[in-house]
């Protein structure tokens, strides 16, 4: 009987570490965004900018047509358009990554740098290529990890080759 005394008293630790997690775990669901506290921002990510200027590089035009390939953006650049759900006072940023695109990016003293989405990165179709966002049709100037947005704002993220291809029409 002495020999069972170790074994149950595992047993007991165990099943309390689990008792612990699972319970954890459903504290964790708690905290979970519900619909009726979100905010809904429509969003917008393209990459119109390398079939509309005649200076994107043979790079920017080859990755275009792979993302295209690979059903990443439709043939006139568009990659996402949809509505996404945040919580009050998130970012631009987090806006971004809840369109379920790949976002890679880069942690500055200015907050996040967006650096690619979909593979497609800064300096890929040209020397000043790179993605930017607007907001509600202004370019903010702050990272978009500090720029919080609002209920209906729109956002809008873009892949551009120049400065001027910021404010081109939406495909």
């Amino acid at each position: 009987m002495k020999k069972m005394e170790p074994i149950m008293k595992k047993i007991a630790v165990i099943a309390l570490i689990l008792l612990l997690f699972f319970t954890g775990a459903c504290a964790r669901e708690e905290a979970v965004l519900k619909p009726d506290d979100a905010i809904t921002i429509a969003v917008t990510v393209d990459c119109v900018s390398i079939l509309n200027n005649s200076n994107v590089s043979q790079k920017g035009r080859d990755l275009l047509d792979l993302l295209i390939e690979k059903d990443l953006s439709d043939q006139k650049g568009l990659m996402f358009r949809g509505d996404v759900n945040i919580a009050p006072a998130q970012s631009a940023f987090h806006a971004l990554q809840n369109t379920g695109l790949e976002v890679r990016y880069r942690e500055s003293a200015f907050g996040p740098f967006v650096h690619s989405i979909s593979g497609l990165g800064d300096k890929d179709a040209g020397p000043l290529s790179g993605w930017v966002y607007l907001v509600n049709g202004e370019a903010p100037d702050v990272s978009s990890g500090l720029f919080k947005l609002e209920d209906g704002d729109i956002l809008h993220w873009r892949f551009t080759v120049e400065e001027t291809d910021l404010f081109l029409d939406l495909p």
